[in-house]
């Protein structure tokens, strides 16, 4: 199955080994770069569809619109039908964690920097909710 993969994240580098860490984990699907949460959510005011997929990697810290910015909005218009939020932040506060848990959309809190085994658990979770 092909998914809408949303990369929200203002960091350059970390945005290019993310993309790589995704296709090593071949986890497939249409990349959207996005560098603050208000972009990313124009263009899914715009084009979300309940008929997609969306695997979103959301960074918390970011200009513009950070990451809980963007979690309060996008709440209002997505479902957890076809959509899965992977937190990415280099903050381990448990109070972050604990906030990020209530969230129905969040699917889990990942602390930076991301590896292959993580990104490879990440495509497991997916193909179990979206493919089974």
């Amino acid at each position: 199955m092909i998914y809408q993969l949303l990369l929200i994240e203002d960091d350059p580098i970390f945005t290019f080994l993310l993309k790589k860490g995704i296709e090593a984990a071949a986890l497939e699907g249409d990349i959207h770069n996005f560098l603050n949460g208000l972009t990313a959510l124009e263009f899914l005011t715009k084009e979300y569809s309940k008929e997609v997929n969306y695997i979103i990697f959301l960074d918390l810290n970011m200009p513009v619109m950070n990451g809980w910015q963007f979690m309060e909005k996008f709440e209002k218009i997505a479902s957890t039908e076809n959509c899965m939020v992977f937190v990415l932040t280099s903050s381990a506060y448990q109070q972050d964690i604990d906030k990020l848990k209530e969230k129905p959309l969040v699917e889990e809190f990942v602390t930076k920097p991301i590896t292959d085994f993580i990104l490879k658990g990440i495509k497991k979770t997916v193909v179990a909710k979206f493919e089974n």
